[in-house]
């Protein structure tokens, strides 16, 4: 399902939860993915976890000749707590996900932007965007000496997130040599809806034209525009065909993961999200 030269299409391992990450590998596989994004968190990859396993995870992914990203840690996790501690463990999480990305020969590694627990006390939020961007430093070290690019996706709006939406990050990245942007299109079309703003397929189309020489991975997943449902697209209620003829018109060449979420059928919803991927990226 190889759309134009390079672009390819695939789901999320964060479907199949209740599966081992190797049977998820090859039910993704089955699904006619040409990409995975692998989920470096529980269930499949739990704090213990031995990282020298990953070699034969990577022999398993390479059969079905797939392309493999990473997606860090971010279960229980914020890389802009104000706890030291905290603080310390996400960025060693964040760190064994870069790794895991070079073992397992992807390019691309996702992290979340920070969460601030009260952003209407200014001295709190100040410090989320301090250690938030002391946390991204720190990564973008790490994942330049692993080979990797570290991609930021951008939130769903609020105040309680930094950054809090694709403006922002972007003016994030921009001063930050080598960060980069996971764009997640169910997150733009949330963060447009919280703002009251109507038309957000042509606000997200000029945001991802915008943001091109920092676009570096695309997430895809629908909504109602009130939660992050992930659902496949067609589900909910986002126009992606602008937002399809966006990533055409600045020669994305990345991949595109479905991102969805439904543990009690993901084979369904897998087929179903690659189908509907298919019918979006089909060239006319």
């Amino acid at each position: 399902m190889c759309i134009g030269s390079t672009m390819k299409l695939g789901l999320s391992s964060l479907l199949f939860v209740r599966s081992s990450i190797e049977d998820s590998v090859r039910e993704i596989a089955k699904l006619g993915s040409e990409c995975i994004e692998v989920i470096y968190d529980a269930p499949h990859f739990m704090p213990d976890h031995d990282s020298r396993q990953l070699g034969g995870l990577k022999e398993l992914i390479d059969s079905y000749g797939l392309e493999v990203a990473v997606h860090g840690s971010f279960w229980d996790l914020n890389p802009a707590t104000h706890y030291h501690e905290l603080f310390e463990l996400t960025l060693r999480q964040v760190r064994r996900s870069i790794e895991a990305c070079r073992t397992l020969g992807g390019k691309i590694v996702t992290v979340h932007p920070g969460r601030c627990p009260v952003p209407e006390a200014p001295k709190v939020l100040e410090g989320t965007r301090k250690r938030y961007r002391e946390f991204v430093e720190q990564c973008l070290v790490y994942s330049h000496d692993c080979g990797t690019t570290l991609a930021i996706e951008n939130a769903g709006g609020g105040s309680s997130w930094y950054p809090s939406d694709i403006r922002e990050l972007k003016r994030f990245v921009s001063e930050l040599e080598g960060a980069k942007i996971s764009f997640d299109i169910g997150h733009a079309h949330l963060a447009e809806c919280r703002a009251g703003r109507r038309s957000t397929a042509r606000v997200i189309s000029k945001a991802i034209e915008n943001a091109k020489e920092y676009l570096a991975h695309v997430h895809i997943h629908d909504n109602h525009g009130e939660h992050d449902e992930h659902l496949p697209p067609g589900d909910g209620n986002i126009d992606f065909k602008p937002v399809v003829k966006a990533l055409r018109s600045i020669n994305y060449d990345g991949l595109v993961i479905a991102e969805l979420w439904n543990p009690q059928q993901p084979l369904e919803i897998g087929r179903k999200g690659m189908e509907r991927l298919g019918e979006l990226f089909k060239i006319s």
